[in-house]
């Protein structure tokens, strides 16, 4: 016996619908850029990507870390700490 399954659990409308206020809150929630008072620059793109410079913090607990040291084998690090997807991922150069 077969039932009524369908591949999408929603319509493409509520899908579309869905992915549009998604798009509009992470662009519609803020872009700026701050100074701090070391002189390093934070700039924040509503969420979906921060990037420190000159922060040369250790990336949290609750985050995906990338050394960038490490990936391309850097040998000046120039302290920059990017984070994608509201701090899921850290990508540091340090």
């Amino acid at each position: 016996m077969r039932g009524n399954f369908s591949i999408y659990p929603m319509n493409p409308k509520t899908l579309l619908a869905l992915g549009l206020c998604v798009f509009a809150a992470s662009v519609f929630s803020g872009c700026s850029t701050q100074r701090t008072r070391t002189g390093s620059n934070n700039t924040f793109l509503g969420g979906l990507a921060q990037v420190n410079t000159g922060s040369y913090m250790p990336p949290g607990p609750i985050t995906i870390p990338v050394d960038g040291t490490e990936a391309f084998g850097r040998v000046n690090p120039s302290g920059d700490e990017i984070k994608l997807l509201w701090g899921a991922i850290t990508w540091t150069d340090y």
